[in-house]
């Protein structure tokens, strides 16, 4: 309990610092934590596909689905932002269920490979249907979201809709994994023959752990189209797909807010080297040496270091505590 306790004074504490942050940092740093909380929702989304032991390389692929799906509802057909959003992310979720159906009974690298190859499908359709994305053009003129009736024109109240609905979304995630049906996912990914001879009905837990996970990704994306107002189709590429896995990884794939952390704390990595174009070339350099430093020294993610930090603390003082033995001089 007191554990508990803990962890909910801290979460209230950030979330306080983040609203305050926001109020005083100005456009910068309104426009920097909007994209740092798309990543957090995109990052926790690919969580439940991760549960049930599926590599999943294809989340940015569902990104783009709800991105353009909600773009152009807006756009072209004048729908409020809450129901554009909600649009894309219900067809993001339905094409991860005609695209997980066939090939979730694939494991490891095979199901990979897969989710690989519809990444670029999907970005290649958007490529070539110029008369409906643009194309490499790109797809501009997207209104700015909106909120029961009113348009969000700053920064500021965009990025507070976007730490609502990173809120949001964590709290349903969160709701969803420390449930039943949290444990029968945890259950396919350590055993899934196991759970199948136990009666786990485990291709359709599996369907809906990456339907809902494709829900969530359409939600981030339709935010971040209608954030940034224009999209271009190489955003969505495998590069991002990765980044959304090396999230998961780097903050700690075996815990809840692993992918927060990861995602958080590699969001603003890039900040540091945005000063001048000599540090610049070393972007990518320094990115892949954190992420192999974390897991090779910190193999459960960046969310185990404080653990860590306080066990290193608590042994350095039971070792200062413990007397020494006398030392007895001769003669």
């Amino acid at each position: 309990m007191t554990s508990n306790i803990r962890i909910v004074t801290l979460l209230v504490v950030i979330l306080l610092a983040l609203v305050g942050l926001i109020a005083v940092g100005g456009n910068y740093y309104a426009h920097l934590l909007a994209l740092v909380f798309t990543n957090v929702i995109l990052a926790a989304s690919l969580r439940p596909a991760l549960l049930c032991g599926q590599l999943h390389l294809g989340h940015s692929a569902f990104m783009s689905v709800g991105a353009y799906t909600s773009a152009l509802l807006a756009k072209n057909l004048g729908l409020p932002f809450e129901l554009s959003m909600l649009s894309g992310a219900a067809l993001a979720a339905l094409v991860g269920i005609a695209m997980g159906y066939p090939s979730l009974r694939l494991r490891g690298v095979y199901f990979a490979m897969v989710t690989v190859a519809f990444v670029e499908t999907v970005r290649l359709v958007v490529q070539i249907w110029v008369s409906v994305t643009r194309g490499m053009s790109g797809l501009s003129g997207i209104p700015k979201p909106s909120l029961v009736g009113m348009l969000l024109t700053t920064k500021t109240a965009q990025c507070y809709l976007a730490l609502g609905l990173m809120v949001l979304i964590l709290l349903v995630l969160y709701k969803l994994e420390y449930s039943r049906l949290g444990l029968i996912w945890k259950s396919i990914g350590m055993a899934d023959n196991l759970a199948l001879s136990l009666g786990v009905n485990v291709p359709a837990y599996k369907i809906m752990a990456f339907a809902i996970g494709c829900f969530f990704a359409g939600m981030g994306g339709a935010f971040y189209a209608h954030f940034v107002r224009f999209l271009f189709p190489p955003t969505f590429d495998f590069l991002m797909a990765t980044n959304i896995l090396v999230y998961n990884y780097v903050g700690g794939r075996g815990h809840f807010w692993g992918p927060v952390v990861g995602a958080a704390f590699l969001s603003w990595l890039p900040e540091v080297f945005r000063g001048s174009e000599a540090t610049r070339q070393y972007e990518t350099i320094f990115f892949s040496i954190t992420m192999l430093l974390t897991i090779l020294f910190l193999p459960g993610g960046l969310i185990t270091l404080p653990g860590k930090v306080m066990g290193l603390l608590r042994r350095r003082t039971d070792v200062a505590s413990t007397p020494r033995p006398a030392v007895v001089l001769p003669g």
